[in-house]
């Protein structure tokens, strides 16, 4: 079985519990607008350019079937991202490393054989794998095959996803993991929508039913703080009521908006949506932290 993964980070110290080794696939069911892997969202593998490298030799122009890249009249390079076919003729020809290709097939034994290297380090540290993306559940029956030869060589497992999909197909997930991180975005189906392209209807009984059908799993929320946007009183009460009724909650965090990755939107031909914003203060986000501690929250951490 394959699937599109575009990272792995292994000898990670987040996202789980101990030392992990973390794999990021491609595909998001959402486009949040403060997304800081915009380079994860497309499940297919894309052609990403760095303009700074180039030195506009014409090697990708020459090579271009699709007629994506051409030259302007001072001979700099154009990219016509929509037109690209991201076959990687362009990333072969390019000599200065301003072309790579984001994301690649793999077998799910190619997963595992990594996985492996690292296992005296998940036995030691009590660290195990965690999926990441993009968001697994985009590539449903790829991520359970990988959790669970995992879980057959006795490694903890974790996965940090939207829980936008259908039921059956996150239940396979679920059938093969420790802990479960999933993002509460906002609390309003059309706040939700605006921000993410998607409402939240789905996300919130899939994170009910998974809280009565596996009480052994650990469920981890995470807030994404956005200023102006989800950081409302109102909003960050309503998840906290939310949030309380959930018998296998471990924690809330709440993580700041930062501009990470921001630089990436250029790279694959995407303008960034939130320029005017700058992340929250600590003072902010400890006051969101008071609110949800009021709703019965006590374990509230703010960050990762």
């Amino acid at each position: 079985m394959e699937g599109v993964i575009y990272k792995i980070e292994r000898l990670a110290v987040y996202d789980g519990p101990g030392i992990r080794t973390v794999i990021f696939l491609k595909g998001c069911p959402l486009a949040c607008v403060w997304c800081s892997s915009s380079e994860s969202q497309k499940l297919i593998p894309e052609i990403g350019f760095w303009q700074e490298k180039c030195v506009a030799c014409g090697a990708c122009v020459d090579v271009c079937r699709s007629k994506a890249i051409g030259k302007d009249k001072n001979r700099n390079i154009l990219q016509h991202f929509e037109a690209c076919t991201n076959n990687g003729d362009c990333v072969r020809a390019c000599l200065y490393q301003a072309r790579k290709m984001i994301g690649g097939k793999v077998t799910v034994d190619e997963v595992v054989t990594e996985l492996e290297k690292d296992a005296v380090f998940y036995h030691r540290s009590e660290g195990g794998v965690t999926l990441s993306g993009g968001d697994p559940i985009c590539q449903p029956l790829f991520s359970a095959r990988i959790l669970e030869r995992a879980v057959q060589m006795g490694f903890h497992t974790a996965v940090e996803t939207s829980a936008y999909g259908d039921w059956p197909a996150f239940a396979g997930i679920l059938d093969h993991l420790d802990l479960v991180y999933v993002d509460v975005k906002h609390m309003d189906m059309s706040a939700h929508k605006a921000l993410t392209g998607k409402g939240n209807q789905r996300i919130l009984d899939n994170i009910q039913r998974l809280d009565k059908q596996y009480p052994d799993l650990d469920l981890i929320l995470r807030i994404p703080v956005i200023p102006g946007k989800n950081d409302s009183k109102d909003n960050i009460q309503k998840t906290g009521q939310f949030a309380a009724g959930l018998k296998t909650l471990k924690r809330i965090e709440l993580l700041p908006y930062h501009r990470y990755g921001v630089s990436t939107y250029f790279v694959i031909g995407r303008s960034y949506a939130l320029n005017e914003i700058d992340s929250p203060s600590r003072e902010q986000v400890e006051r969101l932290k008071a609110v949800l501690v009021s709703q019965g929250i006590f374990d509230v951490r703010i960050g990762g």
